[in-house]
Protein backbone atom coordinates (compact mmCIF):
# COMPACT_ATOMS: atom_id res chain seq x y z
CA UNK A 1 0.00 0.00 0.00
CA UNK A 2 0.91 3.29 -0.92
CA UNK A 3 1.51 6.16 1.64
CA UNK A 4 1.49 9.75 1.01
CA UNK A 5 3.32 10.87 4.29
CA UNK A 6 7.05 11.42 4.77
CA UNK A 7 9.47 9.03 5.27
CA UNK A 8 13.54 8.72 4.76
CA UNK A 9 14.30 6.41 2.65
CA UNK A 10 18.53 6.29 2.26
CA UNK A 11 19.11 9.47 2.68
CA UNK A 12 16.42 11.46 0.93
CA UNK A 13 13.00 12.20 2.19
CA UNK A 14 9.60 11.18 0.07
CA UNK A 15 6.87 13.16 0.46
CA UNK A 16 3.70 11.61 -1.75
CA UNK A 17 5.69 10.08 -4.58
CA UNK A 18 8.56 12.89 -4.88
CA UNK A 19 11.80 12.32 -3.39
CA UNK A 20 14.03 15.40 -2.10
CA UNK A 21 17.16 16.16 -0.49
CA UNK A 22 16.82 16.00 3.10
CA UNK A 23 19.13 19.52 3.18
CA UNK A 24 16.07 20.76 0.66
CA UNK A 25 13.30 19.20 3.10
CA UNK A 26 15.08 21.34 5.87
CA UNK A 27 15.02 24.04 3.81
CA UNK A 28 11.30 23.48 3.14
CA UNK A 29 10.47 23.01 6.54
CA UNK A 30 12.57 26.29 8.06
CA UNK A 31 10.44 28.28 5.16
CA UNK A 32 6.58 25.94 6.45
CA UNK A 33 7.78 27.40 10.08
CA UNK A 34 8.20 30.93 8.78
CA UNK A 35 5.05 30.67 7.24
CA UNK A 36 3.36 29.75 10.19
CA UNK A 37 4.60 32.40 12.49
CA UNK A 38 4.12 35.23 10.32
CA UNK A 39 0.85 34.13 9.88
CA UNK A 40 0.18 33.64 14.10
CA UNK A 41 1.52 37.00 14.38
CA UNK A 42 0.46 39.05 11.58
CA UNK A 43 -2.36 41.08 14.07
CA UNK A 44 0.11 41.15 16.91
CA UNK A 45 1.48 44.76 17.41
CA UNK A 46 1.71 47.50 20.62
CA UNK A 47 -1.01 47.26 23.00
CA UNK A 48 -3.49 50.09 22.92
CA UNK A 49 -1.25 52.17 25.63
CA UNK A 50 2.02 51.55 24.02
CA UNK A 51 0.04 52.79 20.53
CA UNK A 52 -1.40 56.02 22.05
CA UNK A 53 1.73 56.54 24.05
CA UNK A 54 3.56 56.53 20.62
CA UNK A 55 1.67 58.72 18.43
CA UNK A 56 0.33 61.30 21.17
CA UNK A 57 4.17 62.14 22.59
CA UNK A 58 6.55 59.60 20.87
CA UNK A 59 6.71 58.05 24.61
CA UNK A 60 7.95 61.34 25.97
CA UNK A 61 7.11 61.24 29.56
CA UNK A 62 7.67 65.00 29.88
CA UNK A 63 5.61 65.90 27.06
CA UNK A 64 3.09 68.99 27.36
CA UNK A 65 0.71 69.67 24.68
CA UNK A 66 -0.18 72.85 22.77
CA UNK A 67 -3.56 72.88 24.89
CA UNK A 68 -1.84 71.94 27.51
CA UNK A 69 -2.18 68.08 27.48
CA UNK A 70 0.36 66.27 29.93
CA UNK A 71 2.17 62.93 30.31
CA UNK A 72 3.05 60.52 27.35
CA UNK A 73 -0.24 60.19 26.65
CA UNK A 74 -1.46 63.67 26.39
CA UNK A 75 -4.00 63.93 28.59
CA UNK A 76 -6.03 67.44 29.43
CA UNK A 77 -5.06 68.27 33.25
CA UNK A 78 -9.00 68.56 34.06
CA UNK A 79 -9.42 64.66 32.38
CA UNK A 80 -6.74 63.49 34.46
CA UNK A 81 -8.25 64.99 37.73
CA UNK A 82 -11.20 62.61 37.48
CA UNK A 83 -8.93 59.70 37.40
CA UNK A 84 -6.21 60.64 40.02
CA UNK A 85 -4.74 63.01 42.39
CA UNK A 86 -1.59 62.85 41.45
CA UNK A 87 0.30 65.27 39.45
CA UNK A 88 3.13 63.32 38.56
CA UNK A 89 2.29 63.66 35.17
CA UNK A 90 6.22 62.33 34.10
CA UNK A 91 5.62 58.82 35.69
CA UNK A 92 4.68 56.64 33.10
CA UNK A 93 3.09 54.19 35.71
CA UNK A 94 0.95 56.84 36.89
CA UNK A 95 0.41 58.18 33.31
CA UNK A 96 -0.50 54.34 32.35
CA UNK A 97 -3.15 54.07 35.27
CA UNK A 98 -5.06 57.22 34.12
CA UNK A 99 -4.87 56.79 30.76
CA UNK A 100 -5.95 53.09 31.04
CA UNK A 101 -9.12 54.07 33.57
CA UNK A 102 -10.00 56.87 30.50
CA UNK A 103 -10.22 54.44 28.00
CA UNK A 104 -12.75 52.23 29.89
CA UNK A 105 -14.95 55.12 30.15
CA UNK A 106 -14.84 56.13 26.38
CA UNK A 107 -15.41 53.02 25.16
CA UNK A 108 -18.39 52.48 28.00
CA UNK A 109 -19.50 55.69 26.52
CA UNK A 110 -19.64 54.97 22.90
CA UNK A 111 -20.89 51.61 24.19
CA UNK A 112 -23.90 53.31 25.28
CA UNK A 113 -24.62 55.39 23.06
CA UNK A 114 -24.06 53.00 19.65
CA UNK A 115 -24.60 49.72 20.70
CA UNK A 116 -21.31 48.14 19.30
CA UNK A 117 -17.82 47.96 20.85
CA UNK A 118 -15.24 50.65 19.82
CA UNK A 119 -12.96 49.47 17.02
CA UNK A 120 -9.10 50.84 17.39
CA UNK A 121 -10.08 53.47 15.26
CA UNK A 122 -13.10 54.45 16.88
CA UNK A 123 -10.93 54.28 20.33
CA UNK A 124 -8.30 56.92 18.76
CA UNK A 125 -11.05 59.45 17.48
CA UNK A 126 -12.58 59.30 20.84
CA UNK A 127 -9.27 59.71 22.67
CA UNK A 128 -8.12 62.56 19.76
CA UNK A 129 -11.00 64.33 19.32
CA UNK A 130 -13.67 63.59 22.08
CA UNK A 131 -16.46 61.72 22.52
CA UNK A 132 -18.71 65.51 21.78
CA UNK A 133 -17.14 65.68 18.86
CA UNK A 134 -17.09 62.11 17.27
CA UNK A 135 -20.75 62.30 18.31
CA UNK A 136 -21.69 65.11 16.52
CA UNK A 137 -20.38 63.66 13.16
CA UNK A 138 -22.08 60.54 13.58
CA UNK A 139 -19.77 58.10 15.18
CA UNK A 140 -18.77 57.70 11.54
CA UNK A 141 -15.07 57.81 11.17
CA UNK A 142 -15.86 58.85 7.48
CA UNK A 143 -17.09 62.38 8.42
CA UNK A 144 -14.39 62.81 11.04
CA UNK A 145 -11.66 65.24 9.59
CA UNK A 146 -8.57 63.80 7.40
CA UNK A 147 -6.33 64.94 9.71
CA UNK A 148 -7.82 62.86 12.83
CA UNK A 149 -8.44 60.02 10.37
CA UNK A 150 -5.32 59.88 9.57
CA UNK A 151 -3.88 59.73 12.87
CA UNK A 152 -6.23 56.91 13.82
CA UNK A 153 -4.84 54.84 10.98
CA UNK A 154 -1.72 55.46 12.19
CA UNK A 155 -2.92 53.93 15.48
CA UNK A 156 -4.31 50.90 14.07
CA UNK A 157 -0.97 50.27 11.75
CA UNK A 158 0.73 50.65 15.41
CA UNK A 159 -1.58 47.96 17.17
CA UNK A 160 -1.41 45.59 14.45
CA UNK A 161 2.22 45.64 12.93
CA UNK A 162 3.56 42.65 12.47
CA UNK A 163 5.88 40.86 14.97
CA UNK A 164 9.63 41.64 13.12
CA UNK A 165 8.49 45.41 12.82
CA UNK A 166 7.33 45.60 16.11
CA UNK A 167 10.84 44.55 17.32
CA UNK A 168 12.10 46.94 14.96
CA UNK A 169 9.86 49.87 16.67
CA UNK A 170 10.66 48.73 20.08
CA UNK A 171 14.42 48.44 19.76
CA UNK A 172 14.11 52.44 18.89
CA UNK A 173 12.26 53.22 21.83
Amino acid sequence: MKTHGCEVVHGCAMIGNRRFGVQTVTIMCRWILMLALTTMSASAGLTRLDALSMIESGNNDLAIGQAGEVSRFQIRPQVWRHYSHSRAYENADVAANVAQKHIVYLETLFRERTGREATDLDLYILWNAGAGYYERHGFSVERVHREIRERAQRYVNLRTVPAAQLALYVSRS
